[in-house]
C-alpha cells in the first residue's frame, strides 16, 4: 500500500471514529436531566401533592365560573401549581371531561409534562418520555386579542436541536395558540382568552366572560 493510500485510509478511519464519538456524545447529552426539571418536578406521588392539585383545580374553576361584568379580568397561575395538577389530576380529569376536550389534546401525555418560566416572556415546556426529557421554549407573539405561541428553542436533555425540528408536543402546543380559545360554561356564558403572558414567574391569562345568548 502506498503512503498516500495509507494516509487516505487513516483519514477515513479517523472520520468514522469522529462520527461515532459525535453520535455517542449526542446520545449522552440527550440523557442529561435539565436542572429545571429536577427543580420543579418531584417524582414522588404524595397525598399532599394531590391535595394541592385539587385545591388549585377548585380555585381555577371558581375564577372561571365567577359572575362578572363585561370588563376583562386576569388571573395569574403559578407554574408549580399547574405542574402538581398535571401530574396528579390531568389524566382522570381528561377522562371525566372527555366530550369537552379535543381528541388531539386529550391524547397528549400531559401528566408527564412540567412547566417553568426561566426567562421573562418565555415558557419552558418539558416532557419525560423514553428515559429522557424533551423540551421546548415557547414565546407569546402577536398583539392582545390575536396572540399565538412561537417555538423559540427545542432539544432533548442538554442537547439543543434546530427549531425547525420542533414537532410532537411542541408543535401541538404552538398550534393550540393559533386563534385564542373560548370556553363555554354550563349556564350558557363563554369565557374567552384575550391575552397571555409569561411574566413575574407566572402564567398570566387575561379573559372576558361573555353573557349567555338571549
Amino acid at each position: 500500500m502506498s503512503l498516500s493510500s495509507r494516509r487516505r485510509g487513516l483519514l477515513l478511519m479517523a472520520a468514522g471514529v469522529a462520527v461515532l464519538l459525535g453520535g455517542a456524545g449526542a446520545l449522552l447529552l440527550a440523557q442529561v436531566v435539565p436542572s429545571a426539571w429536577s427543580r420543579v418536578r418531584n417524582p414522588a406521588v404524595s397525598i399532599e401533592a394531590d391535595e394541592r392539585a385539587a385545591g388549585f383545580e377548585k380555585a381555577l374553576a371558581a375564577a372561571i365560573h365567577q359572575v362578572r361584568g363585561p370588563e376583562p379580568w386576569a388571573i395569574a397561575v403559578d407554574p408549580d401549581d399547574l405542574n402538581d395538577w398535571l401530574a396528579q389530576r390531568w389524566r382522570p380529569w381528561a377522562e371525566f371531561a372527555r366530550d369537552s376536550i379535543p381528541d388531539d389534546l386529550r391524547g397528549q401525555p400531559l401528566e408527564q409534562v412540567a412547566l417553568a418560566i426561566e426567562d421573562e416572556g418565555t415558557l419552558l415546556v418539558m416532557l419525560s418520555r423514553q428515559g429522557r426529557i424533551d423540551w421546548c421554549r415557547l414565546e407569546v407573539v402577536g398583539e392582545p386579542g390575536s396572540v399565538g405561541l412561537a417555538v423559540t428553542g427545542v432539544g432533548a436533555g442538554a442537547l439543543r436541536l434546530p427549531v425547525m425540528l420542533a414537532g410532537g408536543l411542541a408543535g401541538d402546543l404552538a398550534r393550540l395558540g393559533d386563534g385564542l380559545p373560548a370556553m363555554p360554561l354550563a349556564d350558557g356564558r363563554t369565557v374567552r382568552l384575550l391575552d397571555l403572558a409569561f411574566q413575574d414567574g407566572s402564567i398570566v391569562l387575561q379573559c372576558r366572560t361573555d353573557p349567555a345568548a338571549p
